[in-house]
């Protein structure tokens, strides 16, 4: 599932118990040592599930039959229910003693006359439950088509626990079964699940569907989704592939079934095992959830992260790649072999995360994805040195701590830097094979963290190509404890001008670092390159270590093309070295050495000035990520400094940084661009124009002109541009403009665009008109994941205004994202909402909301906001310093 919602002194790195523990070898997989609530004693081995849902009531009626393996004696068989009531219990088609069903266990226990013997047996019930309204079980989803006409239909979202919502069942993913679905509905509505449908009988106004039973897999993949649906497919390869949206809509699904086929193709190849499914379908939920979920062989999306229409942007059709490739990267890691627990979750998010921005790469190079997917490395590692993070593997207790496992920096972002570390140090071709044998080896079970070690240890072991010994004791450095290093390079220049290296490494730590208070040592995977020379492979096992360097006149990086997921600290002679050569680096070099620097910049280990030099000496070299990474910076600052004497005089030192490349680049696109440079252009511009450059502005208005005598006048991908730029300084005449070609968006991909460019209004007035209506009916209820996403681009300006409106519509802004709004909640809202009020009164409205057991989470959340609060001052001292050292210069 994709989900989505933001020292230089050298000192010994002190070993934690946690690393200590290191050393002990981690357990492989087996069923009865696997975590979880339920006994290990039954096994469901095969669930036939006949469901009758009632759309209009909210309710469903079912019938099941459940084949259980005993493997030993036992009078008492548990499970998971939540909100239904069982009836006509029978064991072995006789009567059962008693059956208790606890909601708020979420347990339903069926007590026996005698105890059952070991072997095969049968448990069978009538049922009765709920739809949802919200993306948790069976829900219905009400949506409005772009014609005004208003529908409904089912769907099913189910990870991590609420399988258990639709049918009882053993919801956890250990318990593997085959699953025969059978459903009964209108007989006008299109219906889909994990397998190709077996019979379809109609009767009268109701059709009964029964569909192939699936393989064995885990309940939380188990799909059912049902309504006025229309479809386009094509057989590929020996699979047949569709993709299903809303009826009218279908279209829009060309550019998805055309790079399914892409990417099916690739995995094939990539993994070893074909896909085993005759059939894989792609589905269009208007609305519901945000991003996708890897159903096997029946993927739910988001429609906006799946349909391609004529006004979709570039960046549109990038985010529908990925988050396919993401989604069809679980149809083998996560669906074929599932983790045993929710305690390793990152063997499916971390892996398809990775696979996916892999794929997303091999098959766009023009995009320059692994360039982008910087930013959520340096998400990850934002959130990775606070000093309450969590680690990667991190045990899970219970059904709201499984979905708290779901740490969309840590599991998703930092998993997928680390993996990509791992693959380069031990080479793609032994990474590989030793993820096909895994692959092999454990297809239609479930696996451990050790199990996959085991695999890629073997291919070492066995003298692969770049066979660099154990990678298990690498990965486990990574994933078992929280944090990341800084690793400090002291070079030394000998009489014959070589250079050899003195390398330590502590804990990088945002607050505290180089006070020992961080603990942590591992074992960190460095590239490094002097000068124009190749990369250099160098394994750090300790707190100190020293190599030699090439020559002292050349440049130095140890984190070469921005690979590494550490962070480097140079002395001061190798940093002015490397900031006075800086366009003579590689893009990945200058990236890594940007993002380094002004991370020891915020966490008060470097000056300001060092960072600025680096962001001085960029020229005009045309890097979309390194700008991305500096304008990002420059408007973080810029946002310190409102209020203070020297916001004037530190915005007009940014728009100097980024003017000249404005110019070199232009307003319209050039025959030879790529898509990269051309959202160069867009970022750079588009942030000048904020930072109210008159030129730029006049620009923009003229342009903005244009588009409203002709909505086709201004391509869709600059149109977010240019309105953000009328936006931010918009008069009410110019608001009522923007206003109205927002409320006359053809689609949901452009009214994601034109309210966006709404909410960056700077009038105090016209951003309370903008805060009533995003809450309003004027966003449709499909829409509804947008809603929170604008209100956070409203925070910026409108802080006050911004958390105002979020506590007084909490629980409607986060349903769209259950089950995870209690982990926005905690740890993503306090950072968000930071400067809205004092963290103290910050975190007592959030304890007011939370359970107490999220109170980990909350802590984490908190320790940014109070970080962010500690920096404005900081930050405002360092920039008023800078700007006027730049100025006396001149």
């Amino acid at each position: 599932m994709r989900i989505s919602l933001l020292s230089l002194c050298l000192a010994m790195a002190f070993a934690s118990p946690l690393t200590q523990a290191q050393s002990a070898a981690p357990a492989t997989f087996t069923l009865a040592k696997t975590p979880g609530r339920l006994p290990k004693n039954v096994v469901p081995i095969r669930y036939d599930i006949a469901l009758t849902p009632n759309a209009a009531a909210r309710t469903l009626a079912g019938h099941q039959t459940v084949l259980l393996d005993v493997t030993a004696p036992t009078a008492t068989i548990q499970f998971n229910s939540l909100n239904q009531t069982l009836s006509n219990v029978r064991f072995n088609g006789k009567p059962v003693k008693t059956v208790e069903s606890s909601d708020e266990k979420q347990l339903t226990t069926v007590t026996l006359h005698a105890p059952a013997a070991r072997g095969r047996h049968t448990l069978t019930f009538d049922y009765t439950g709920q739809i949802q309204t919200k993306p948790v079980g069976l829900f219905a989803q009400q949506y409005r088509t772009p014609d005004g006409v208003d529908g409904e239909l089912l769907s099913t979202m189910f990870q991590a626990t609420d399988a258990r919502r639709m049918f009882p069942c053993w919801d956890e993913p250990a318990f593997r079964a085959v699953f025969k679905l059978t459903v009964t509905v209108p007989a006008s509505w299109a219906v889909y699940s994990n397998m190709p449908q077996a019979s379809r009988t109609v009767n009268g106004d109701l059709a009964t569907t029964s569909f192939d039973p699936t393989p064995k897999m885990s309940t939380y993949l188990v799909e059912f989704s049902g309504g006025n649906l229309g479809e386009i497919g094509v057989d590929h390869n020996g699979t047949h592939l569709n993709v299903v949206a809303v009826k009218g809509q279908e279209e829009g699904g060309r550019v998805a079934l055309a790079t399914a086929r892409q990417i099916l193709d690739d995995f094939n190849d990539y993994f070893g095992v074909k896909y085993p499914l005759p059939k894989l379908t792609s589905i269009a939920v208007p609305g519901g959830f945000s991003g996708g979920m890897e159903n096997w062989g029946a993927i739910t999306y988001n429609d906006q992260a799946l349909l391609v229409t004529p006004s979709s942007t570039l960046s549109a059709r990038q985010k529908v790649f990925s988050i396919q490739a993401h989604e069809m990267a679980h149809q083998w890691f996560g669906n074929l072999v599932t983790m045993a627990w929710w305690d390793d979750v990152w063997l499916n998010e971390s892996f398809a995360s990775w696979m996916a921005a892999r794929e997303t790469d091999l098959r766009n190079p023009a995009w320059q994805w692994w360039q982008q997917q910087d930013e959520s490395k340096e998400k990850a590692m934002a959130a990775d040195a606070r000093d309450n993070a969590q680690p990667i593997l991190k045990h899970v207790v219970n059904e709201l701590d499984a979905l708290n496992s779901f740490d969309p920096a840590i599991v998703y972002k930092k998993g997928q830097a680390v993996l990509r570390m791992l693959e380069n140090y031990m080479g793609p071709d032994d990474f590989r094979q030793g993820i096909r044998n895994y692959m092999k080896t454990h297809a239609y079970s479930n696996t451990r963290g050790a199990d996959l070690w085991k695999a890629l240890d073997a291919v070492s072991a066995n003298g692969g190509k770049g066979s660099k010994g154990r990678i298990s004791a690498i990965a486990t450095s990574w994933t078992a404890q929280p944090g990341f290093p800084l690793v400090s390079v002291a070079a030394a220049c000998g009489a014959d001008g070589k250079r050899t290296v003195a390398l330590t490494q502590q804990r990088f730590l945002l607050q505290g670092l180089g006070t020992g208070k961080g603990k942590g040592s591992w074992q960190v995977p460095l590239q490094v390159r002097s000068g124009s020379g190749p990369k250099k492979a160098v394994l750090l096992t300790g707190a100190k270590q020293q190599i030699d360097a090439g020559t002292c006149q050349d440049t130095l990086t140890v984190n070469a093309d921005a690979i590494g997921y550490f962070r480097v600290a140079y002395d001061p002679a190798t940093l002015a070295l490397n900031t006075s050569k800086f366009t003579t680096l590689t893009n990945g070099d200058r990236i890594a050495m940007l993002d380094d620097q002004w991370a020891l910049a915020e966490a008060g280990a470097a000056p300001l000035d060092s960072y600025l030099a680096l962001v001085e000496a960029m020229g005009g070299v045309q890097n979309p990520r390194s700008w991305d990474q500096i304008t990002g910076v420059l408007g973080t600052i810029e946002s310190y400094q409102r209020g203070a004497n020297g916001h004037a005089a530190f915005t007009a030192y940014a728009r100097d940084m980024v003017r000249p490349l404005a110019q070199q680049l232009g307003w319209d696109t050039r025959p030879d661009d790529t898509p990269a440079v051309q959202n160069l252009r867009r970022a750079v511009l588009g942030q000048l124009g904020i930072w109210g450059d008159p030129a730029t502005v006049a620009e923009a208005r003229k342009r903005f002109a244009a588009f409203v005598a002709d909505r086709k006048a201004v391509a869709p991908d600059d149109q977010f541009m240019v309105m953000s730029i009328i936006a931010s300084g918009a008069t009410p005449a110019e608001f009522e403009q923007l206003h109205a070609i927002a409320k006359d968006a053809k689609n949901e991909s452009e009214l994601r665009r034109y309210y966006q460019a709404l909410t960056l209004v700077r009038d105090p007035a016209l951003a309370e008109k903008v805060g009533a209506i995003l809450i309003s009916d004027e966003i449709p209820k499909q829409a509804g994941t947008v809603r929170l996403p604008l209100l956070a681009r409203m925070v910026d300006e409108h802080p006050e205004l911004a958390w105002d409106l979020f506590r007084k519509n909490v629980g409607a802004l986060l349903e769209p994202y259950e089950p995870f709004g209690l982990t926005f909640l905690s740890q993503e809202a306090p950072e968000l909402f930071w400067r809205a009020a004092p963290p103290d009164q910050l975190e007592a409205w959030f304890k007011q909301k939370l359970p107490a057991d999220m109170a980990s989470q909350l802590a984490r959340g908190m320790e940014t906001a109070r970080f962010k609060h500690g920096q404005v001052a900081m930050m405002r001292k360092a920039a008023d310093a800078a700007v006027s050292a730049k100025v006396a210069a001149r």
